[in-house]
């Protein structure tokens, strides 16, 4: 049987403590076709290798995050 060091992988729980974001936001965001394929599905749910969701951290561009449009500011009253 071949161990391998537990932090290497990564749930989505995980992810979204690496990325600052809520577990729900990870999920929305490792279904975007450009995250990286998680390594296996268990019961548990998906599992990643650290070093590639890193590596798409580095990449990723935090201001396109799309969301709500803030609300405009009311028009000043003369």
């Amino acid at each position: 049987m071949t161990t391998t060091d537990p932090a290497a992988h990564v749930g989505v729980t995980e992810i979204g403590e690496m990325l600052g974001v809520s577990r729900q936001r990870a999920n929305a965001l490792a279904k975007r076709p450009d995250f990286p394929p998680p390594l296996t599905q268990t019961r548990a749910g998906r599992v990643w290798e650290r070093a590639a969701v890193e590596a798409w951290e580095r990449g990723w561009d935090r201001t396109n995050v799309g969301g709500r449009p803030p609300k405009s500011k009311p028009a000043p009253q003369q």
